[in-house]
């Protein structure tokens, strides 16, 4: 049976692999396509798509991975079914519980995989991403201008035009800005050209612009100003970027620490991924069986629902406890229970005599 053990585990894991590859590449690509619309606008420098998608990877395999495990028992188990294969193994007395018990190393170790995935690796690779997108956001101006596109910084504040960059793409032509401070004087600003300027001793940023005008006011009133520029250098501030960092990319640690609802959700939220793996091979065990003269692929969607039902009711659970609806102390401990105990009915209706 040692040799029937492998046999079947290795089938698994050559499902598991193919459609986790087949998964993350439709996944990436969705989200490739989506960068390169927001970096055609300005959002991102073209050159950071790659960086941001590398940053990325973990949070799509902690989701990626429970699924592709779950749908990978469904057609492995239900090819057995299909070509016969499981009845000489229940000759040789292998039931679905035996069945399961083999498969719990590898459930074992695609759950561990998730864990790190979601207690670890995928907040920290948030908490860079997150400050590698606050880098280029400090740095995005002059940047990562796209000619003949609108550019909204530090919250709409300020908006910045130009008609042309030159080749090197460090200096605009043609420039417009326009600063709408809630504590300032409107300022709108035209010159021939404008770039950065960075002080070699503190490394402070500073904008210059060459050949302009600056208009402070509003039109028509006593006080408004119109100043003509040979050059103008202003300091870029920087304070306006958060340092408060996201619920996902805090750490682990210090969600453990955290009393707040929202902290106290995406631990168990994390915590949950690892079982949702455990809970959905049994699960799988239990649904995959096919009738006679049933295909492969019959207990898909069945399958598909019963999975798609207990992540939906997880990610409820997780709103309903950052709103405070529900209690930490229950969490989403119900939701595992109530499908650990349908993973186990569907579990023993498979041990039972199959109806034609």
């Amino acid at each position: 049976m040692a040799v029937a053990a492998r046999y079947v585990n290795r089938e698994l894991l050559l499902v598991l692999v193919s459609l986790t590859a087949v998964l993350l590449a439709v996944t990436v690509g969705g989200r490739f396509i989506s960068y390169l619309q927001e970096a055609a606008l300005g959002k991102y420098a073209s050159e950071s798509i790659l960086h941001i998608l590398l940053y990325r990877l973990p949070g799509f395999l902690q989701l990626l991975l429970p699924f592709a495990w779950f749908l990978a028992l469904l057609l492995t188990l239900g090819r057995l079914y299909a070509e016969s294969e499981f009845d000489v193994l229940r000759v040789g007395g292998v039931g679905p519980a035996r069945l399961l018990k083999w498969l719990t190393p590898t459930g074992l170790a695609v759950a561990l995989l998730v864990g790190y995935l979601s207690l670890m690796l995928a907040p920290d690779n948030d908490r860079r991403l997150t400050e590698y997108l606050r880098d280029q956001q400090d740095n995005a101006e002059f940047r990562i201008m796209t000619p003949g596109v609108f550019h909204s910084y530090y919250r709409g504040q300020r908006t910045t035009y130009a008609d042309a960059v030159d080749e090197e793409g460090e200096v605009l032509l043609d420039v417009f800005m326009a600063e709408l401070s809630p504590n300032a004087e409107p300022v709108t600003i035209r010159a021939q050209t404008g770039g950065q300027q960075v002080d070699p001793v503190t490394g402070e940023r500073y904008l210059v612009l060459v050949n302009g005008t600056r208009y402070v006011g509003e039109p028509g009133r006593s006080d408004y100003h119109v100043i003509a520029f040979d050059r103008l250098t202003q300091r870029l501030e920087e304070g306006l970027r958060g340092n408060k960092f996201s619920v996902e990319a805090r750490p682990t640690a210090e969600l453990l620490e955290s009393p707040e609802p929202e902290a106290r959700a995406e631990l168990q939220f994390r915590l949950g991924l690892p079982l949702v793996v455990l809970i959905a091979g049994v699960g799988g065990v239990g649904i995959a069986r096919t009738k006679p003269r049933q295909g492969r692929f019959a207990r898909v969607v069945p399958g598909l629902g019963l999975f798609v039902s207990y992540y939906a009711a997880l990610v409820f659970g997780r709103d309903a406890i950052a709103d405070a609806v529900v209690p930490a102390t229950i969490g989403m401990w119900p939701v595992h229970i109530a499908f650990f105990i349908l993973g186990v009915v569907l579990l023993r209706r498979s041990t039972l005599p199959a109806r034609v």
